[in-house]
């Protein structure tokens, strides 16, 4: 077993997001599908995985990426006794792993230093805050110039939104749908029924 190979197993469309290699990777759905915990596995793994990879986890803002989506990564992805390291105290800066690769934490209004070098992926959480302007800017700096991972990406969770927004009329993404019967928490996925937080959730 791998070191980035944690007690999580993920289905549907969060397991697709995962393996796909695609440039600009949108997985979609409502609160509570796995999709956010499927996207911070794919980093942590990809972190694992290739020595100096430059990686990325940020929002809109960076006080709703300290309090949201790094509090996941933190509890439910790094956990106790992790070989990785954070610097910056509870507002870390960035988070280095044994083999050399890093992962910088950011938001849109406060992300000169980290977005002034190319990565090898970016993850936002959230994607349906930022206009396109913004997201297309991410991918400038997700060209594979960073050069550690072979199939550099811009990725994101966005929350279901309003037809016209270009995260489902920008061409070139490739869009993933995760519904609650991909989280194996509210779904059994070997008999497909609904376990009791399954029910506690849907209610």
């Amino acid at each position: 077993m791998s070191s980035y190979d944690i007690a999580y197993s993920f289905y549907g469309a969060n397991k697709d997001a995962i393996e796909c290699g695609d440039p600009e990777i949108l997985l979609i759905g409502p609160a509570e599908t796995g999709k956010t915990m499927a996207l911070l596995w794919k980093l942590h793994r990809i972190a694992f995985k290739y020595p100096d990879a430059s990686l990325v986890i940020m929002r809109k803002t960076l006080t709703s990426t300290y309090s949201t989506v790094l509090v996941t990564f933190r509890e439910k992805i790094l956990g106790d006794g992790s070989p990785v390291e954070a610097y910056g105290g509870e507002k870390p800066q960035w988070f280095d792993y044994p083999n050399g690769s890093r992962i910088w934490v950011a938001g849109m209004d406060k992300s000169s230093r980290v977005l002034s070098a190319g990565h090898d992926i970016i993850y936002v959480n959230q994607p349906e805050e930022l206009t396109l302007d913004e997201w297309e800017t991410l991918t400038t700096r997700t060209t594979g110039r960073a050069g550690h991972v072979p199939h550099p990406q811009t990725i994101g969770d966005p929350n279901p939104t309003y037809p016209s927004h270009w995260m489902y009329t920008r061409s070139g993404i490739r869009r993933f749908y995760s519904w609650h019967k991909d989280n194996p928490l509210l779904y059994d996925p070997d008999t497909g029924e609904i376990t009791e937080q399954g029910r506690r959730t849907m209610d």
